[in-house]
């Protein structure tokens, strides 16, 4: 023992933390010992290293780099914002400072002080700036720095380019003009690209991690003192203050704790490859994060905390082996399906079924090939199964108390109330759009994308008409009404008997959307449109006039009705919410996709759901997680309702309750 610390190494985790969103960064004041984090969803995290939370806060804008001082009052962040790119903390995640940041900025470094940072560009110089946020130097290089770090003990910065540069610049004070004069004092050509630089204390040992080349280590004089190889594609390596230890990750997922000589003491594979790496001053413990959200900390040498978790032998010991404290997360939001239940056969009736989650009375609808239905309640019972419909194609439609599936030949009509099923009794010829309201209008149904009918539950036509363009989005109103707008650039609204008018023209090559007007409109106001390429959502009386108009900031990708809310979406995944007046009510950022389902919970907040990589994640519009899960299974369709999100993990359906479950 050496005060009161064991020298025998006996990796363990101590705790592990999950973030509300998945992971983008973190790293360590190491002075102060407090971790800075940041996920997907813009929120800050501030934690000690015993795992506490001591501060958390959201930004507004998309977070692209932090850093911290390591004396940890100082904190660097840089948004995607074009007038305030550069944002300035302290601990307590309050701003003391916005400005612009320069075209294409890359990376953020904060001194170790906090009393200067560097801003890297991708098209130009890196600028150093005061803590107050006033420039007072440029590193210029012959390529545009990627990494830079400052060196604790003097005026001096190490910088690497993306694709193979290693500098060593000299900073001075100039008294004329008060500035930093920088000199590169050397440079080093690599033969690899750059994923990580990192620095001991006083800058004697520079590790580059250079990915299939392995760990190139150079000293503060910018002589290559050879490098480590790990077998594996390194993407992150990091020492100790004195340089003592270097801990390592590669893309496979290996973790690695080697001596300065570059000998391996320990090795083990992580469930997942680390996307960020931090090592305690002293190297007594390492800091790591997966993209999925967990934040752990690994004690090297074992400790109270460790010897209370059942022992491994460290041969065969991972970081994810049973710890002495369980996983916890900032805001409880990471959770596991309530259940899950086999619903199809084959990865291809998987890949190609759709869903639908039904409000009142709540029931989930899988429709697979070959045009089979099955009804689930919200806790994975099966309700029953649909005969087998002919034709191609799988749509399902819903209406309070009732539910359609259809091909392009037949539709199912299912009373959820009273638990029957029917199959109409009508012949049909490539159906393309579908809209239902049992209770008071039937079903309006386009065939062949020109003809369109409206049709009672018992079969029965009410009219029948032939369209002269193909129809692009079909909405049915209020007191029978039904409108369609066309590739002809019309919006076309037929009365309850049938009889229509062309109330409106748009540019024939950007045919609309088309939603209902949402509930609470103003009285004239009856339907949505949504010109795309135009950019402009507009608000039409029942009989199709425009009562009022709104530009659009980008080119919109869909439109849905959700009670109260026209929500306008981009191909990005960036959401507009409109009332029906025209009004804003709220913007969200860019999810990446534009497969987003949108819904109400049972309070009537409206949520989004949507997947990325191997997250599910359900966020409120103004971007705040509401609850995320991590699913390692192949994801298929997806969708959402009041009672909660479901969606077909491998061959089986999974469900997110929203409600509590009524009583059986």
């Amino acid at each position: 023992m050496a005060g009161g610390l064991s020298t025998r190494l006996e990796p363990a985790t101590a705790w592990t933390v999950v973030t509300d969103s998945p992971l983008k960064g973190l790293v360590l004041a190491r002075e102060a010992g407090t971790i800075l984090a940041w996920d997907e969803g813009n929120q800050l995290y501030l934690l000690d290293v015993q795992g506490e939370s001591l501060s958390s806060s959201r930004v507004p804008q998309r977070i692209l780099a932090g850093s911290i001082s390591d004396e940890g009052g100082r904190i660097a962040l840089l948004v995607d914002d074009e007038d305030a790119g550069l944002v300035l903390l302290n601990a307590d995640f309050t701003v003391e400072l916005e400005r612009p940041a320069p075209s294409e900025a890359s990376f953020v470094a904060l001194d170790p002080h906090g009393r200067y940072l560097a801003i890297g560009s991708r098209h130009g110089a890196t600028q150093i700036l005061t803590r107050y946020g006033r420039p007072v130097g440029r590193v210029e290089t012959l390529e545009p720095l990627s990494h830079l770090g400052f060196v604790a003990d003097r005026s001096m910065v190490i910088g690497a380019a993306a694709f193979g540069m290693l500098v060593g610049v000299e900073l001075a004070w100039s008294r004329i003009g008060g500035r930093l004069e920088a000199e590169v004092v050397w440079q080093d050509r690599l033969m690899s690209n750059v994923g990580r630089l990192a620095l001991s204390g006083d800058g004697s040992m520079i590790l580059a991690s250079c990915y299939t080349l392995g760990i190139q280590r150079f000293d503060l004089g910018g002589r290559n003192e050879g490098s480590y190889h790990l077998g594996g594609t390194v993407s992150h390596a990091v020492p100790d203050f004195p340089g003592r230890s270097i801990v390592a990750t590669t893309l496979e997922g290996d973790l690695a704790l080697m001596n300065s000589g570059g000998n391996v003491r320990w090795r083990t594979q992580l469930s997942r490859p680390a996307i960020a790496l931090e090592m305690d001053p002293l190297g007594r413990y390492v800091i790591y994060g997966h993209a999925t959200g967990e934040i752990v900390r690994l004690d090297l040498f074992g400790g109270e905390s460790s010897r209370a978790a059942p022992r491994v032998p460290a041969a065969r010991r991972t970081a994810t082996a049973p710890a002495a404290r369980s996983a916890r997360t900032a805001a409880g939001s990471v959770r596991s399906p309530d259940w899950q239940v086999p619903a199809v056969e084959t990865d291809q009736q998987a890949v190609t079924a759709v869903l639908a989650v039904h409000d009142e009375p709540p029931a989930v609808a899988v429709f697979t090939s070959p045009h089979r239905l099955q009804l689930f309640d919200v806790r994975g019972r099966k309700l029953g199964q649909g005969p087998d419909l002919t034709g191609v194609g799988r749509l399902l439609r819903t209406a309070p108390g009732w539910l359609a599936a259809a091909t392009d030949r037949q539709i199912l009509l299912c009373d959820l109330v009273n638990g029957t099923t029917r199959r109409m009794d009508v012949s049909l010829v490539q159906l393309t759009h579908l809209a239902i309201r049992p209770a008071d209008v039937g079903l309006v149904l386009i065939q062949e994308r020109d003809r369109i009918g409206r049709l009672t539950i018992s079969s029965r036509w009410v009219w029948k008409q032939e369209l002269r363009w193909p129809v692009e989005d079909l909405a049915i109103g209020p007191h029978g009404f039904v409108a369609v707008t066309t590739h002809g650039g019309q919006l076309q609204i037929f009365d309850p008997a049938g009889e229509s008018t062309v109330s409106f023209t748009f540019d024939p090559s950007d045919p609309p959307l088309l939603i209902e007007a949402p509930l609470g409109s103003p009285p004239p106001v009856a339907w949505i449109t949504l010109a795309r390429r135009a950019q402009v959502l507009r608000g039409h009386d029942l009989r199709g006039q425009v009562h009022w108009e709104r530009p659009m900031p980008w080119e919109g990708w869909s439109l849905t009705r959700l009670e109260r809310l026209a929500l306008a979406t981009a191909a990005d995944g960036r959401a507009l919410a409109c009332d029906g007046s025209g009004a804003v009510l709220a913007q969200s950022s860019a999810t990446g996709g534009s497969n987003d389902v949108f819904y109400r919970d049972p309070s009537g907040v409206p949520l989004r759901v949507w997947r990325r990589d191997v997250h599910l994640l359900c966020a409120a519009l103004d971007g705040r997680v509401k609850w995320r899960a991590v699913v390692d299974q192949p994801s298929g369709p997806l969708a959402a309702g009041s009672p909660g999100v479901a969606i077909l993990l491998g061959r089986s359906l999974a469900w997110f309750q929203n409600a509590p479950l009524p009583a059986d």
